[in-house]
């Protein structure tokens, strides 16, 4: 196997800039071919030891050759590391993680990805989460150390922080992504794949719903004076309600999203669809959303757990109690696969019919 030879080089188009100074180069060599990699050090002539390949005669010369010592061993690192995994090796590797583009550090190579990737806000914060723990657990994972037994103390060390076991298991799906997307960018062995061996544990939850009758408490809602703050909650809930959009969509909202019938707009928009800014609602948070949504259950004298997601629920339950076809609730939802939208139809017991009996569904 020929490995790359790697040599310092000084002023190698033979020109000199108007300060009198040249730069120092790194040479890498390979199979009749070379490319040349800037230390970004800049001296004039006579400051180079020609002979012995290094600076002298600068104030700086101890600092500045161990740079040099220092970038030479960093291409050579990053060259081992790709032949000990099994991996091909070229000089464009050499380009690539000079560039950004190839690290050794699978932290590093997720916290990139995030920020290059087209995502929406809810999912980016998401995943962005996902990372802090990581780096919470270890500051800087190498893409050599992702094994079994890591993934394993990863996870009792997110037990240990009392996190929902479901909240773990998206933890580990969001690292499964950048470790199989790290994979198809020739970053990580397959023969090492993690996940083989490793299974995050999760649970089947409860998917809480409304009936029309709650949903009606909350439209009848009259909020106290000290809990005014709450009406644009209640307002971005019931919309959610009526229209089925996530969370990350709603507060995503703008006029331009908004097509109308016969000049006519619903009447929670009128209420915040100004020119004065760009988003309909304002760009809360998830979770400052539910926090409100529980002191707006309690106003409501409503007995049941509401998340913002519940709106979501609640309308699949009852459009599918009416009699609208699953495949149209499944695209009114914009769920990927419709097994996520049959999920609904197995709550559709007895219990559910009796609650929806005869209630107008309307605002």
């Amino acid at each position: 196997m020929e490995k790359a030879l790697y040599n310092v080089v000084y002023n190698r188009k033979k020109r000199l800039l108007s300060d009198g100074t040249a730069l120092v180069q790194v040479e890498a060599y390979m199979r009749g071919r070379n490319k040349y990699f800037s230390t970004n050090i800049y001296i004039t002539p006579d400051q180079w030891d020609k002979k012995h390949r290094k600076i002298k005669n600068h104030p700086n010369a101890i600092r500045l050759n161990t740079e040099i010592r220092d970038f030479v061993a960093t291409l050579e690192r990053v060259e081992l590391e790709r032949r000990n995994s099994g991996r091909p090796f070229t000089l464009d590797h050499l380009t690539d993680y000079l560039n950004g583009k190839l690290t050794s550090s699978f932290t590093k190579f997720m916290a990139m990805e995030i920020e290059q990737e087209q995502l929406s806000r809810a999912t980016k914060i998401g995943m962005q989460t996902t990372l802090k723990a990581l780096q919470d657990f270890k500051n800087d994972i190498l893409f050599a150390e992702l094994n079994f037994d890591l993934l394993s103390d990863f996870e009792r060390f997110l037990y240990a922080k009392e996190l929902n076991v479901n909240t773990i298991n998206k933890y580990f799906r969001h690292i499964r992504k950048f470790v199989n997307l790290a994979i198809n960018k020739d970053l990580f062995d397959l023969n090492k794949y993690p996940f083989r061996k490793f299974k995050a544990k999760s649970e089947s939850t409860k998917r809480e719903y409304l009936t029309p009758e709650e949903i009606q408490k909350i439209e009848d809602l009259n909020l106290p004076e000290d809990k005014q703050h709450l009406r644009k909650i209640v307002d971005m809930y019931l919309f959610s309600v009526y229209s089925g959009l996530r969370f990350s969509d709603l507060t995503s909202l703008t006029r331009d999203h908004i097509v109308t019938e016969d000049g006519k707009c619903i009447e929670i928009i009128e209420q915040y669809a100004t020119l004065e800014k760009k988003l309909i609602f304002d760009d809360f948070t998830n979770q400052y959303v539910n926090r409100c949504l529980k002191e707006i259950a309690n106003e409501a004298k409503i007995k049941k757990a509401i998340t913002f997601h519940t709106a979501r629920h609640t309308q699949a339950t009852y459009l599918l109690y009416k009699g609208v076809p699953v495949t149209t609730v499944q695209k009114l939802l914009g769920h990927k696969k419709l097994q996520t939208t049959q999920i609904y139809t197995k709550v559709m017991d007895r219990t559910i019919v009796n609650d929806l009996q005869g209630v107008s569904f309307s605002r």
